[in-house]
């Protein structure tokens, strides 16, 4: 019996202590990997006579971001180095590049360098804002047709409809004696019914239900408990690790909230094939999608630019990104990643642009006014207005473009260069393979672009002070070919629950509102405010 125990405990031990090599043997290797590629990396800028912030070991200039808000970090560091410098995100060495010339070198004419975004260890590969080279290219050109105007008017009754819904469950809330409001969860309500409305022809019931699961999962998907240390670990980690079933499984962005889109949506698919059904919604769209011949744009998508720059250049560079794609259909596994993407960058960046908004409107009761006034016209003896009258619209979408300046919802644009390139007549040569990241808040918020940038001003951005705006100094939905693909359904969304709220109620200054704003620490490339809390009363 003696024997039998000792032979089992030598066993137990001597496996406990294989165990335990094995890990000092991982440590070790963790250890020895951030050496040497952080001994190879920390000298790259400074060899190349480039300045930039200094970086901290293992993490590069990432804490800057997650100590401070990262757009404000961004400021400070565009103020001090320039309009070019180099950071390291963890090892990686990443070029800043803002001189508008040389952005447009990077997003329009050398478009087929620059077309890819730096692949994220651990993200899906199928969405268009992660795909990469022809994958991208082929899932682009085949969705583009689903986002022109002539689509995205067809889904004008639903957003009317979804913000109908909105401002009856606002004013039962004001007769009920509600008179202030935290914007991010009223405009977030509205914007994921009309999301789920129009990208699945589901209603949320938002309103009624704040613990729908579309809300509920939405929301932990961006903002979900450690999401900040989760992607801290996804940047800074090795990507063998990163890219391992363990830790997608235990760390990984595509959990249980992710997995209750897809799941749905793939429920819808499968509903809608075996019956023969048909909707009028993104889901649809996407699987009836079909490449089509030549350019898919149409007369009006010109009308709703929204200041993008389209002149020769950038149509040239359109053509040439879409040319060869044989392609006519995307796969269920590529439906599935596009709704997805649809549904949780649509969610976020709409809600906020329209927090922000209303918050400005509250600040600034001459801009309610004006706002009023513009849209009380434009309503119908039914209280409706026409898509057409919207969409021509000046002060709203001066209003809409100054609150995209001033809270830009993506405050970097990433790219990789695929080859060796020189950058402009700069001298700086960009090798194959590092990323260059535009810096879109601080471009919105530099006095040589924006004379008194931090005041909120959408006289900017009216007609006839639209040719001041250099090009590309305004970057809210990025530009070029792989611009935000996204961006008129957005503003649609964006102007008629606008329109609908100046003609019903009118925003306060309170006590609890924050001035100025204060954000949110976060490595998600966003501008987030912690809270923005305003009042509200009916005309």
């Amino acid at each position: 019996m003696t024997l039998l125990l000792g032979s089992v405990l030598g066993s137990v031990l001597g496996s406990l202590l294989a165990y335990e090599w094995c890990f000092i043997g991982l440590i070790v290797a963790v250890i020895a990997y951030y050496y040497i590629s952080w001994r190879n990396a920390v000298s790259y800028w400074k060899d190349r006579h480039i300045c930039g912030p200094k970086p901290i070991p293992i993490f590069g200039n990432i804490l800057g971001l997650y100590l401070n808000p990262g757009p404000l970090n961004e400021l400070q560091w565009y103020k001090k180095y320039g309009k070019i410098y180099g950071l390291y995100m963890s090892s990686k060495p990443t070029l800043t590049v803002a001189d508008p010339q040389l952005i447009q070198q990077i997003l329009v004419k050398d478009f087929n360098i620059f077309r890819n975004r730096p692949v994220i260890p651990g993200t899906d590969m199928l969405a268009m804002t992660t795909a990469r080279d022809e994958d991208w290219k082929r899932i682009r050109a085949i969705a583009n047709p689903t986002f022109t105007s002539g689509k995205i008017r067809k889904m004008y009754g639903i957003i009317n409809h979804c913000g109908q819904d909105f401002i009856g469950s606002l004013d039962k809330d004001v007769s009920n004696g509600v008179n202030e409001v935290e914007l991010k969860r009223l405009m977030g309500a509205y914007t994921m019914d009309v999301i789920a409305s129009c990208a699945f022809a589901a209603k949320t019931n938002t309103y009624a239900d704040p613990n729908n699961p579309f809300t509920t999962n939405g929301a932990n998907i961006t903002n979900g408990p450690g999401s900040i240390y989760k992607r801290l670990l996804r940047r800074t980690l090795p990507t063998l690790i990163v890219s391992s079933n363990i830790y997608r499984k235990l760390l990984g962005p595509r959990g249980s909230n992710a997995a209750f889109f897809v799941d749905f949506t793939r429920s819808l698919i499968k509903k809608r094939r075996d019956n023969n059904e048909k909707h009028n919604d993104f889901l649809q769209l996407l699987m009836d999608a079909e490449r089509p011949e030549g350019d898919i744009r149409e007369a009006s998508d010109a009308n709703e630019a929204h200041h993008v720059n389209e002149g020769k250049d950038e149509m040239k560079a359109y053509a040439e990104a879409f040319t060869g794609v044989s392609e006519k259909k995307l796969t269920e596994d590529e439906i599935l990643a596009q709704c997805f993407l649809f549904f949780i960058a649509g969610y976020e960046t709409t809600s906020t642009a329209l927090s922000f908004c209303a918050y400005e409107l509250a600040l600034n009761p001459g801009l309610q006014d004006r706002l009023y006034e513009e849209t009380k016209e434009a309503f119908n003896e039914k209280g409706e207005m026409d898509y057409s009258v919207l969409s021509r619209l000046p002060f709203i979408d001066a209003l809409l473009s100054e609150t995209l300046r001033h809270y830009p919802p993506i405050s970097r644009l990433p790219r990789t260069a695929a080859q060796d390139v020189m950058l402009g007549s700069t001298g700086v040569k960009i090798e194959k393979g590092v990323s260059v990241e535009i810096p879109v808040y601080a471009i919105h918020h530099d006095p040589d672009h924006y004379p008194d940038p931090f005041t909120f001003n959408p006289d900017r951005f009216m007609p006839q002070n639209r040719d001041h705006i250099q090009p590309y100094t305004y970057l809210p939905f990025g530009s070029g070919p792989r611009n935000c693909i996204g961006m008129r359904f957005a503003l649609l969304s964006a102007k008629l629950v606008l329109a609908k709220i100046s003609h019903s109620f009118r925003f306060s200054r309170v006590t609890d509102t924050d001035v100025p704003v204060i954000y949110t620490t976060t490595l998600l490339n966003k501008l987030l405010p912690k809270r923005l809390v305003v009042g509200v009363h009916k005309r």
